[in-house]
């Protein structure tokens, strides 16, 4: 059996959800898609196409958002399976497989879908309203997760903060259920963030590490973007969280060359992630995504300057990371093994800081107290 994962991180609990249903057949493979690019959508017809080819005789199922925005087009695959088949699957807390197998930190997810419309995205349309997952359900969860053996647990969905009563509230209880593995969340909207969450981070197992997309920082970009928030409400929530730990690491999401965006803008926006003193970028030039509002905008900037600008986003992004790491010079990090690349092998402390040691003696999923030194770690 054979799964390949595209997208997003909610994709990938998906993705280990179906492997524990499926832990007894065999002779399959799954193609769990994408479609938030152009690009995207190719590297999944591309998938689909190297499964079909290095397995034959293997039943396909094809899953996932690019099946909600192409209907009809199966790729040739036996089953495809739209994001509304996707329900929680109850009865499978006891098939986690321990870390390592699959992922070294568990991804739970707790909420699908999103309410909002950003001109940019097509996932509202794929993933459809925002609906939460209960309780005792995802309580149960958790904690067979960590009697699994987990060490983190990372709480994911498509609008993460858009949970049905609270994010807060949900954070406390799987705290309580999920000990003694830590919580990490993952991308929240600014908007969201409020002083009940930002006091939850005094909490010792809940990571002091958030993923705030900014995307601009200019109001009027943000406007056309429809996003919920605007320059000083992000600043709000980042101050509000700093005010409770002085040293969150803060990462994000930034886009560049916006249809319409202004050299002025795009000064804006490197002003603003100097001041919030981010951690980690992910920087994406804008690319118009067919069915959505902004593909049809016609002051679309020109692409040399699109690179240009993302160029100076990452170089601004790089920097102010290494400033974080610097930080940590001789202090003790809680580091998570991840992956091994040739005799090294990978790994994330609490505040996300990525480390990296000799993989003899070390496997993807242990924990284990590193000293930061000089960008490395010495166990």
């Amino acid at each position: 059996m054979t799964f390949i994962n595209l997208g997003c991180r909610t994709n990938a609990a998906e993705t280990d959800e179906l492997a524990a249903l499926l832990s007894d057949a065999s002779e399959y493979v799954v193609v769990n898609s994408c479609t938030v690019t152009t690009a995207a959508d190719r590297d999944t017809r591309k998938a689909v196409a190297r499964a079909r080819r290095e397995q034959p005789g293997a039943a396909l199922v094809l899953m996932g958002c690019y099946v909600d925005a192409h209907p009809g087009d199966t790729l040739g695959a036996d089953l495809v399976v739209p994001n509304a088949w996707k329900g929680a699957p109850a009865g499978v807390e006891a098939a986690i497989e321990p870390p390592g197998t699959r992922r070294s930190r568990y991804v739970l997810k707790v909420q699908d879908g999103c309410d909002n419309r950003c001109t940019f995205c097509i996932v509202w349309q794929t993933r459809g309203r925002s609906l939460s997952r209960v309780l005792p359900y995802l309580e149960s969860r958790a904690r067979a997760a960590a009697a699994a053996g987990y060490h983190e647990i990372v709480l994911t969905g498509i609008d993460l903060g858009s949970y049905r009563g609270g994010l807060a509230p949900l954070v406390g209880r799987l705290l309580e259920a999920a000990a003694p593995a830590r919580i990490r969340l993952s991308s929240i909207d600014p908007s969201h963030v409020d002083g009940e969450l930002a006091r939850l981070l005094k909490h010792p197992r809940l990571c002091p590490h958030l993923h705030l997309p900014l995307q601009s920082g200019s109001d009027r970009v943000l406007a056309r973007m429809r996003r919920r928030y605007d320059l000083a409400g992000f600043e709000r929530a980042v101050a509000r969280c700093r005010a409770v730990r002085p040293d969150l690491a803060l990462t994000g999401d930034i886009m560049v060359a916006f249809p319409g965006e202004t050299p002025e803008d795009f000064e804006r926006t490197l002003a603003a992630i100097e001041r919030a003193r981010f951690t980690g970028l992910h920087v994406f030039r804008f690319s118009p995504r067919p069915r959505t509002a902004a593909a049809r905008y016609g002051d679309q900037v020109p692409a040399a300057e699109a690179h240009e600008r993302s160029r100076r986003a990452i170089e601004l992004g790089d920097r102010l990371r290494a400033a974080h790491e610097a930080a940590f010079e001789g202090r003790t990090l809680r580091v998570i093994w991840d992956r091994v690349i040739g005799e090294r092998i990978r790994g994330v402390s609490e505040h996300y800081v990525q480390a990296t040691a000799p993989a003899r003696g070390r496997r993807p999923g242990q924990v284990e107290e590193v000293t930061w030194r000089n960008a490395s770690p010495a166990a």
